[in-house]
């Protein structure tokens, strides 16, 4: 209720002075037009404040004499009206919305008995919506507030005066109104107001002073300077005519009082300037406050207005009671069910909480359940409690009564009853002794529970899906919210005679991109939800087809002996849960598991063709009538109307995709849609999308594609095909369309047993692109537009067209005859210089020799712009062919552009690293770019390569050796760690203390150019570290290491290399120079294999140069490399933790090697426990180890470096828990992060 609960003005403060108020007070009489008495007109504030309690005698004497008083929307209604636009639903979306952060596995059928914490939430709970309804009161200044807002105080003084109450406005529109009144300016109108969003906060006091002198000028001032145009439009000026236009019927037949927000008072468009434009005289009542007035109120306020009550049932009909109106669901999570009533005159609420607890599959009884929650009461019961009993319900259900008293005075009064299954919490809470009076007792002794009996029944959820033969004693609870992940549906039972209980749940997963095996989740649940029940003996389980659907049977018992029997199916996206518990041994071939059947889904709401216009389609669609979604759809239509209508948007021309999935509320089934439209410039082959459609799927899912199918008629272009995997049950349904220039994709799962039904199959077969023109035909070539548009003497269309080719646009290969013909005319000159930078550059994509010549042409004749030359070698380097490579080369040698700077050199040259053998016969010929210092490191870099690869030998640069030692020198001379970053650049840890800092460069110095070794694939903080990172120096080692032996000068280079300590140089220079059969200081080698930080990363180099018996054997374990792994990730990692000590140095230590497997990997997972310097909670460091043919696998695979052990769970049952993660990895619908 937005304009419920929106504050006067949200407003700056700002001097505003005036010479003569035109709305001087709060306060105004409307008469004339033949009015046998006057009407009322009153500004309030929409707070509980003693700011808006200044009532003056006129106040009430005009409420007095009217025969109707009008508030904007009637109080009385709210909670029904809310019900009705849907808001009371969104706490249940919230906590939908929080399946999608459960594990799947360990959540969805789980069942647990109520902590601590959640019986503490449920005693001491006050729907946050009981305090907006009747107090709005604000605990940081309740001491300075009355017992509720002036809005509901008059409300209140109305009722107990007998008057007429109306709303005069409709609430649905006036709603409707408020979300547009929300909405960004610019998302509605063409010109935005970038002061109005600017100016938001507001000074409190200049708006309390304005109210309190009743200044409507300031007021009106204000909200016109800093209120958005939405929001003065749709919140204000709207809603001001529903307002005048009510006034004006009621008038014609009755006095009015009306009090509205005072912001609708003032100004042209102001309710009293509508009402004088419709002919009523509307003059100002100045205030007189004395303590009449006062006397007034309070007698108002201490008034208590008789309510008559009607008895009413709960929704699932186990209790009935006498209420003053009807009780409203706000609640309805898996475990807890909230209703409320609001007695708005009064001022009172009546609460019906229900709290599953499920104790007798936790052994708790009903005593105990009732101890603990005795136990909590003192500190959760607010205030002073001033009674406490045991009582018995009309059935000997067991309880307490609780009266209490809050700071404020007022009273409060419990029942709480207990059963087998549920706690039930019954609540009323009112001003003062309202909730130990008369009303009270009316309420509390009407109270009725209607036991169920032991029979049996046959039950069927209202929309099907499985039927079931439980005990009466039976309690129900469906999902009432969207949910595409997580439990839809749970039914359970209880027989107290045998001590047996019954259960079914029905949960969901609509995945779109992922078909996990079914004997992989049907075991990973049985096992997750014995663990889960506590039945840990004596298990065993049975995969078998029932109902022709994959099943699991399993059983097991528990400590106490009892006895549980489950069944879980998977029928597509649906998985269904069957469990029976007893005490004694039973089996599977009892009444209720041989009554329990999958049946097909009823919709409960009409299937009608709907048209989705932001997608363009039109299908059928299970479509919801109720009062919700009649408001959504009158808003979504309000929505439009109101948007300005554009001849043209700017980004329409361009590249946009979104997503969106609908559903079945009958059956939780979901599709999935994907809507792309494409740049107008943009072009797709017809005969070549297939193969590209198949391309992607694959890509981005990796599932088989069968019974594949395309057609083309009538102007769309359709994809079909079915997704499947191996060893799993589920399929997809896939559609593709492309229309003009728009795609939409929809993808629907189900299970391949069955098929496609019901409602899925519905919407897929009636799934039709809608006849309107969006966008450019993707399969026709529109390559010369672009390039006419690029000329175009309009600036809309040239800058469509510049912004299309710079951002949204691939070469065609179709392109290069119209792209050849382009560059060699006159219009290229009229095209911006960004845009020819990228067609040159884009060039080289089309993959067509045919490019070459005009750049050579073109090359020459851009001597002026070294820039454009550097484009069109980067062209050149992307077409990859020998050609285009001398070309490259042979152009840069004659005319190299001097850019002056080294990263837009590095960017052209790094395109050439993915084809080193076509750079064979660059040098040594390139070696003359080397004088140029942009060119420089560049080119070294290319040089080292194709060394470090054998592509070329030292002999091709013999003759330029001496220039390269003497680069390298002054390289050498030149290099400074401290420095060797640029002045915007600054360390990552900059931030630590000195000796943090030093750690942490050290290790990740040690750490540089891992990236190429499989040895660190699962770190994840060397992901980001790049592939070229490699030290100019090691360049110059890796050019000049071949001369070593032979060349004085070239020793005494790497002698000087070899004092630096930057082991990022030090470590890669000792490699390459072992690489060349050069022999170094054993001290060196040693002190590589024996340093925890650069033993794994120097053995696995070496390993992949076949060097290893350069590695000392004393170090060469399978456990000393495991050690170094986890002992460089694991400081690394403490560098970024909040621990204190994080600068202290950890040491492992080995306590655990286990057998370990996954879908893909098998090997052994070693643990070790990490020893810090002072006593903390307790850490592993794990890593995996895949099995290995060699004796020592260099392949250490990090699992977690810090994991914190669960100290409620033996040493094994951690062990387990880290071998259950890892049997998870790559089980994409698996969360594998909890514990790590």
């Amino acid at each position: 209720m937005k304009r419920l609960f929106y504050i006067l003005i949200l407003l700056p403060f700002f001097t505003f002075s005036q010479a003569q108020k035109k709305y001087p007070t709060l306060l105004w009489k409307i008469t004339g037009k033949d009015l046998k008495k006057p009407s009322y007109l009153y500004g309030t504030m929409h707070v509980s404040s003693r700011l808006a309690y200044h009532l003056s005698e006129q106040f009430f004497e005009a409420l007095k004499s009217v025969d109707v008083v009008g508030l904007e929307t009637n109080p009385g209604d709210w909670l029904i009206n809310m019900e009705k636009t849907g808001e009371l639903d969104q706490a249940n979306q919230i906590v939908a919305s929080n399946n999608y952060r459960k594990d799947f596995y360990r959540s969805t059928f789980m069942a647990s008995f109520p902590d601590k914490r959640v019986l503490q939430g449920i005693l001491s709970y006050d729907p946050d919506i009981i305090n907006g309804l009747l107090y709005r009161h604000n605990r940081s200044k309740e001491n300075f507030e009355e017992n509720t807002y002036i809005d509901l105080f008059i409300y209140q003084s109305a009722s107990k005066l007998n008057k007429q109450l109306i709303s005069l406005e409709d609430f649905a529109a006036s709603e409707i109104k408020a979300r547009l009144s929300a909405l960004p300016d610019n998302e509605l109108n063409e010109e935005t107001d970038s002061e109005n969003s600017s100016n938001f906060y507001f000074n409190s006091q200049k708006i309390e002073d304005a109210y309190r002198d009743g200044n409507l000028d300031v007021l009106d001032s204000l909200s016109k300077k800093t209120s958005s145009k939405n929001t003065q439009k749709y919140l204000i000026n709207d809603r001001n005519v529903f307002f005048v236009n009510t006034i004006d019927s009621v008038l014609r037949t009755k006095s009015l009082f009306s009090g509205v927000g005072a912001a609708h008072l003032p100004g042209e468009d102001g309710v009293i300037e509508l009402l004088r434009k419709k002919g009523y005289t509307v003059e100002p009542v100045f205030p007189k406050n004395t303590k009449k007035s006062d006397a007034t109120r309070d007698e108002l306020d201490i008034m208590v207005k008789p309510v008559t009550f009607q008895k009413q049932f709960l929704g699932d009909s186990s209790m009935a009671m006498n209420l003053p109106g009807k009780l409203t669901q706000i609640v309805n999570f898996e475990t807890i069910k909230y209703y409320i009533y609001a007695d708005m005159t009064n001022g009172s609420f009546y609460t019906i909480a229900k709290l599953k607890h499920f104790g007798p599959l936790f052994n708790v009884s009903i005593s105990q359940m009732m101890q603990k929650v005795d136990s909590l009461l003192f500190e959760n019961i607010p205030g002073k409690i001033i009674l406490k009993k045991e009582i018995t319900s009309n059935n000997g259900l067991k309880g307490f009564e609780v009266v209490n008293k809050t700071r404020r005075g007022d009273e409060q009064h419990y029942q709480i009853f207990f059963n087998d299954l549920e706690m039930i919490m019954i609540k009323l809470g009112g001003k003062q002794g309202y909730a130990t009076g008369s009303e009270s007792k009316q309420f509390f002794n009407s109270i009725q529970f209607f036991p169920k009996g032991q029979n049996t029944v046959d039950f069927t959820p209202k929309t099907k899906g499985f039927t079931v033969k439980v005990p009466a004693n039976y309690n129900y609870t469906k999902n009432s919210t969207a949910s595409s992940k997580g439990l839809i549906e749970d039914l359970y039972a209880y027989n107290n005679i045998q001590k047996q209980f019954y259960g079914i749940k029905h949960a969901v997963y609509n995945d779109f991109e992922y078909l996990e095996e079914d004997t992989f989740e049907l075991n990973l649940f049985s096992k997750n939800i014995l663990k889960n029940y506590d039945f840990s003996q004596d298990i065993s389980r049975e995969l078998v087809k029932e109902q022709s659907l994959p099943c699991i049977k399993f059983k097991a018992k528990n400590k106490t002996g009892s006895n549980f029997y489950g069944k879980l199916f998977i029928k597509g996206i649906h998985y269904y849960l069957a469990y029976f518990i007893c005490e004694k041994e039973s089996s599977f071939n009892n009444d209720f598991f041989t009554s329990f059947k999958l049946t097909d889904f009823e919709f409960i709401n009409p299937i009608k063709t709907i048209t989705d216009n932001d997608y363009h389609f039109k299908v059928k669609d299970e479509v919801t009538v109720n009062a919700s979604s009649k408001f959504n759809e009158a808003y979504a239509k309000e929505y439009e109307a109101a948007k300005v209508k554009k001849e043209k948007n700017t980004g329409d021309y361009d590249y946009h995709s979104s997503n969106k999935s609908y559903y079945s509320p009958s059956s939780n089934e979901y599709v999935n849609i994907t809507y792309e439209k494409y740049n107008d410039y943009d072009y797709r082959d017809i005969h070549e999308i297939e193969q590209s459609i198949n391309t992607s799927i694959k890509n981005t899912t990796g599932l088989l594609i069968t019974n594949r199918s395309t057609s083309n008629k009538d102007g769309i272009f359709s994809y079909k095909c079915t997704l499947k995997d191996t060893a799993t049950s589920r399929v997809m349904d896939v559609k593709i369309y492309f229309k003009n220039g728009i795609m939409q994709e929809i993808i629907a799962p189900y299970d391949s047993v069955i098929g496609l039904k019901g409602w899925t199959k519905d919407f897929m077969e009636s799934f039709i692109p809608q006849d309107t023109v969006i966008g450019k035909n993707i399969f026709e070539n529109k390559f010369k537009n672009l390039l006419n548009d690029l000329c175009s003497n309009d600036t809309v269309v040239r800058q469509r067209a510049n912004s299309s080719l710079l951002n949204s646009l691939s070469m065609n290969k179709v392109y290069i005859d119209e792209f050849i013909k382009f560059i060699g005319s006159k219009n290229l000159s009229l095209v911006s210089e960004d845009s020819r930078a990228q067609l040159f550059v884009n060039g080289g994509t089309m993959s067509n020799n045919k490019i070459i010549e005009p750049y050579k042409l073109l090359y020459k004749q851009y001597t002026d712009s070294f820039y454009m030359q550097l484009c069109m070698l980067k062209g050149l380097a992307y077409l990859k062919t020998p050609a285009s490579f001398a070309a490259f080369n042979s152009l840069i040698l004659s005319e190299t552009p001097l850019v002056g700077e080294v990263s837009i050199v590095s960017d052209v040259f790094a395109v050439l690293h993915d084809s080193l053998e076509l750079c064979k016969n660059f040098f040594p010929g390139m070696m003359v770019l080397t004088k140029y210092d942009e060119y420089k490191d560049a080119v070294y870099t290319l040089m080292s390569e194709l060394v470090n690869k054998k592509i070329i030998t030292s002999a091709a640069y013999l003759a330029q050796k001496d220039n390269i030692l003497a680069d390298a020198n002054l390289a050498l001379k030149r290099y400074n760690p401290a420095s060797n970053k640029s002045s915007g650049e600054y360390s990552e840890y900059d931030y630590l203390d000195k000796s943090i800092k030093e750690l942490a460069e050290s290790i990740q110095q040690s750490l540089d150019g891992f990236t190429n070794n499989n040895l660190f694939k699962g770190s994840a903080y060397l992901k980001g570290l790049e592939t070229f990172n490699r030290s100019p120096l090691v360049n110059y080692a890796i050019i000049l290491s071949p001369f070593y032996k032979t060349d004085e000068k070239t020793k005494q280079f790497f002698t000087k290399l070899s004092k630096l300590k930057t082991q990022s140089i030090a470590m890669p220079v000792a490699i390459n120079l072992l690489k060349s059969n050069i022999v170094i200081n054993d001290t060196l080698t040693n002190f590589y294999s024996k340093n925890k930080f650069t033993r794994a990363y120097f053995y696995t180099e070496l390993e992949k140069e076949k060097l290893t018996e350069k590695f000392d054997k004393k170090y060469l374990t399978q456990m000393s490399l495991i050690e170094s792994v986890l002992t460089a990730q694991t400081q690394l990692s403490n560098i970024y933790s909040y621990d204190k000590d994080k600068g202290k140095k950890d040491s492992l230590l080995f306590i655990k090697e286990l057998d370990a497997k996954n879908k893909y990997q098998k090997g052994k997972i070693y643990v070790y426990r990490i020893i810090k310097s002072k006593a903390d909670d307790e850490r592993w460091s794990v890593a995996f180890v895949p099995e290995s043919k060699s004796g020592i696998s260099s392949n250490v695979q990090v699992i977690n470096s810090g994991y914190y052990i669960d100290k409620t769970k033996t040493e094994t049952e951690n062990y387990n828990e880290i071998l259950d993660y890892f049997n998870l990895t790559y089980r994409k619908r698996a969360v594998t992060a909890a514990g790590y």
